[in-house]
C-alpha cells in the first residue's frame, strides 16, 4: 500500500458541504453555525444545505458568509431528494459531505455515494432507542441502510460511541468521538433576564427551575412533573419552567391539571432566547432519559449556572457529581428533588457547582477547539489513499 501523502499535498480549500433536514433551530444547526464561525475558510470552503422548510438559521449562515441551499423537497419522505442533492454535491464539487439526523443522513449520505464523494461524515447526536419519537417497523432497515453510507461518524461523546459500536456493530477505528463545544455571550441582557422571571413567576420570587427541551418521552418532563409534586410541601415556593414544544405537550399538560400544579410547572412554549432564560433561571434541570452530549448542558455550564441532570448518554463526560454539578439515576423523581432541594437551600453549594461548571466549558468544551478536531478528521480523511473507507455508520 502506497504511504499517504504529506499534509501539505491536501488540495485547498477543500470544498465541504453541511447537509441538514430543516434549517430550524435545533441540536445540529446550532452546531452547524459552530462550525461556521470557527472553521479555517482559507483551508475549507464551506456551504451548506437544507432538504424542505428552509429557517432561520440559514440568515445566520449566510450572515457568516457561508452560501447556503433549500433543495425545496415538498415531502420530507420523497425520494426524489436524493436525486436533487447529488446534483448539488456534483456542482458543489465537494469533496467532503457532512450529514445530519436522520433525513440529511438518509439521503445526503446515499446522495454522495452516488456522486463518488471522497469523504461522507456522518454525526451522531444520540443513543439507541430513543433517538426517535416513535419507533416504526422500518427502524431496523433504516439503521441498516444509512449505516452503509458514511465514510467516516463522529459521535458526540464516548457514549454514543459505545452505542454505535454495541448497537450496530461499527468498528471502533471508524468513529471520532468529538464533544460539541460551546461559545458563550460576552453578555447577556439583564433586563430581557429579569423580564422572564416576572413573567414566570408574575411576581413570585422563586426559586426558578429551568428545563430546555423538546417535549418528547426521552427528555423526562413527565418526571419533573413528579418532581414538582414531591417538592409542593416542602419548597412550596419553587417555580419549574420548562421551555420548548414537542408531541408530549397535551400529555403534559393533562398530568400538571391532574397534580395540581398549575402555577407550580409551567410549559412556556418554544424561547429563541435561550442565554436571557438561562440567566433567569436559579437552577437548571436535566430530567433525561436519554442523551448523547445536550446542547442546554454546555449552555448552562457555560453561564455558570448549578445543574442538577440525569446521569445518562455523555453527561457524565461533563458533569462530575459533586464537583461542577449533581447527578442522579434517571427516572427517579425523588432522587432528583433531593438534588433540587439541596441547591435550592445551600447558595454557597449552588454557587460553588456553578462557578466549576464554567471553568470546565471553558477548559474542555470550546467551541473553536472541537471545529478544530473536526477539520483534522476531514483532512485525515482526505488523505487517505484512494480518498474513502469503508464500513461506517451513521446517526438516525
Amino acid at each position: 500500500m502506497a504511504p499517504a501523502p504529506p499534509i501539505e499535498a491536501l488540495r485547498r480549500p477543500c470544498r465541504l458541504l453541511h447537509l441538514v433536514s430543516t434549517f430550524a433551530i435545533k441540536t445540529d444547526t446550532k452546531w452547524l453555525v459552530q462550525i461556521a464561525r470557527h472553521l479555517d475558510r482559507e483551508a475549507f470552503v464551506l456551504s451548506a444545505a437544507c432538504f424542505y422548510e428552509g429557517g432561520p438559521i440559514r440568515d445566520q449562515l449566510e450572515a457568516l458568509g457561508v452560501q447556503t441551499y433549500n433543495l425545496d423537497m415538498p415531502d420530507e419522505r420523497d425520494p426524489r431528494a436524493v436525486l436533487r442533492a447529488r446534483r448539488l454535491i456534483e456542482d458543489c464539487h465537494c469533496d467532503v459531505v457532512h450529514t445530519h439526523l436522520l433525513r440529511a443522513d438518509l439521503f445526503g449520505g446515499a446522495a454522495a455515494r452516488w456522486a463518488g464523494t471522497p469523504a461522507i461524515v456522518s454525526t451522531v447526536y444520540a443513543v439507541g432507542q430513543y433517538r426517535r419519537e416513535k419507533r416504526r417497523r422500518t427502524d431496523r432497515l433504516l439503521d441498516v441502510a444509512c449505516a452503509a453510507l458514511p465514510t467516516h461518524v463522529i459521535a458526540v461523546s464516548e457514549a454514543v460511541k459505545r452505542d454505535c459500536v454495541d448497537r450496530l456493530r461499527l468498528r471502533p477505528d471508524d468513529i471520532t468521538v468529538i464533544h460539541t463545544g460551546i461559545d458563550a455571550p460576552e453578555t447577556i441582557d439583564a433586563g430581557r433576564a429579569a423580564g422572564l422571571r416576572e413573567q414566570w413567576g408574575g411576581g413570585a420570587a422563586g426559586p426558578f427551575i429551568l428545563t430546555i427541551a423538546r417535549l418528547t418521552y426521552e427528555k423526562g418532563v413527565d418526571t419533573l412533573v413528579d418532581v414538582a409534586s414531591l417538592l409542593r410541601h416542602t419548597h412550596p415556593n419553587v417555580r419549574f419552567i420548562v421551555l420548548g414544544e414537542g408531541p408530549d405537550r397535551s400529555a403534559l399538560e393533562a398530568k400538571i391539571q391532574a397534580s395540581g400544579l398549575i402555577g407550580v410547572v409551567t410549559l412556556a412554549g418554544f424561547c429563541e432566547e435561550v442565554w436571557p432564560a438561562l440567566a433567569a433561571a436559579d437552577i437548571v434541570c436535566l430530567p433525561s432519559k436519554s442523551e448523547g452530549m445536550p446542547n442546554v448542558l454546555l449552555e448552562a455550564m457555560a453561564v455558570g449556572k448549578p445543574i442538577v441532570a440525569t446521569s445518562v448518554g455523555g453527561i457524565p463526560e461533563a458533569i462530575t457529581s459533586g464537583q461542577n454539578g449533581l447527578l442522579v439515576e434517571a427516572g427517579d423523581p425523588r432522587a432528583l428533588a433531593k438534588g433540587i432541594a439541596r441547591l435550592s437551600d445551600d447558595k454557597t453549594l449552588a454557587q460553588r457547582l456553578g462557578v466549576a461548571a464554567k471553568r470546565a466549558v471553558e477548559a474542555r468544551f470550546r467551541a473553536r477547539d472541537a471545529v478544530a478536531q473536526y477539520a483534522k478528521v476531514y483532512e485525515r480523511l482526505l488523505l487517505q489513499p484512494g480518498g474513502k473507507r469503508a464500513g461506517a455508520a451513521t446517526a438516525i
